[in-house]
């Protein structure tokens, strides 16, 4: 990527995610600490700190010894946009009534994100070894279940703040739906493994619910705490949320193969470990006889792929035009989220300078992932 286009679309996504951090990290807190501080017997209060501090530890805010830190609590995307979907929405006084939304939908990507690592064997995250990598599987899904538990818990308190009960009672019905949408995405994944007749159809229905559910779900869940009255405003933001969430996956697609190292990737790293992502299902499904036979070979192949297989590997993507295919598709999913987000703009009943500026917010995120839909595609 040119260095100067890199540096200029930079503060803008950084304003983005910054724009409600404090918020959020302060209501993750306040979410976490009451359940960890409830009374109990000395004996089990001790013993059920290790739980809290496992998840805390997942967070990023306790050490491997359980000491207070300050580790990487990760990009806060997701309550991010659904703090972005409520000001476009209802302006800045709908920010507050969301948080607990936006708090619950973080937990949620986080408990999934506790038991994904360890069904998928992955023994970092975010620089540190994962919570069952440290201790043990049985309790990692333990606390999984515990962090789930309070995020669900979250979803009485938009009540508290004064969003209509029958609204709430839609939205917790929305973030269960949302919750299966992940675990039935996880479960194809999981079941891709190994094979090799994989469509682009049936990977896009994959990740559209293991990464763009919980991102839909996220815009959709603050468009209608900001105009409950609205549905069809929901119904846009949360078609946006989708086709960003399928743009960041794509994103990470192409840039898992052809990235440069100044994107925090290796070079086809994704080749590497032999990924079944869009590029290569592309190439699987049209490359010559020739080339397919030898790219399943290659990932039929025990272990990591050599030097000499990742070299034969992008020839065979380029030949395929398997790069230029997984371009196209991200570039199809920004064009729809862009397209959503336009129609909501102009129909969200906030027209004030909160709702705009929250509307500019939502479309850096597009503007972030085009910038690299256009590096060589």
């Amino acid at each position: 990527m040119n260095a100067g286009k890199k540096a200029a679309r930079t503060p803008g996504i950084a304003r983005t995610l910054g724009r409600y951090r404090a918020e959020i990290e302060a209501g993750l807190r306040a979410a976490v600490s009451p359940a960890a501080a409830a009374p109990r017997a000395p004996e089990s209060a001790r013993a059920l700190a290790t739980m809290y501090g496992q998840i805390e530890y997942h967070l990023g805010w306790r050490a491997e010894d359980l000491s207070p830190a300050q580790g990487d609590p990760g990009k806060l995307l997701r309550p991010t946009l659904t703090l972005l979907a409520a000001e476009l929405a209802g302006g800045g006084d709908a920010v507050g009534r969301a948080l607990p939304a936006a708090v619950t939908v973080e937990m949620i990507h986080n408990f999934s994100l506790i038991h994904d690592d360890i069904e998928d064997g992955d023994e970092a995250r975010r620089g540190r070894p994962t919570l069952w990598k440290i201790w043990g599987q049985a309790q990692a899904i333990n606390s999984g279940d515990a962090l789930f538990s309070m995020a669900r818990m979250g979803v009485w308190e938009l009540a508290r703040l004064g969003v209509e009960p029958g609204l709430v009672v839609r939205l917790g019905k929305l973030l269960d739906q949302t919750c299966l949408e992940l675990c039935e995405g996880q479960h194809l994944d999981m079941s891709f493994e190994g094979r090799r007749e994989v469509t682009e159809e049936m990977y896009l229905d994959m990740i559209g619910r293991k990464t763009a559910a919980l991102m839909s779900c996220a815009a959709e869940v603050g468009a209608r705490i900001g105009a409950p009255e609205d549905d069809t405003l929901g119904d846009q933001l949360g078609a946006f949320g989708r086709a960003l969430g399928l743009a960041f996956q794509l994103r990470d697609d192409v840039l898992g193969i052809w990235a440069a190292k100044e994107l925090g990737k290796s070079y086809a790293g994704d080749v590497r470990r032999k990924k079944m992502t869009l590029p290569v299902i592309h190439a699987l499904a049209q490359a010559a006889s020739e080339d397919r036979e030898a790219l399943v070979a290659i990932y039929a192949a025990r272990g990591l792929a050599t030097d000499e297989q990742v070299a034969r590997t992008l020839e065979i993507l380029d030949r395929s035009g398997s790069r230029a295919r997984a371009y196209h598709a991200l570039r199809e999913q920004l064009d729809i989220a862009t397209a959503a987000l336009e129609s909501a703009r102009r129909k969200a009943p906030a027209q004030g300078a909160s709702a705009r500026e929250a509307g500019e917010a939502l479309m850096s995120l597009v503007d972030f992932i085009r910038a690299d839909a256009t590096i060589d595609g």
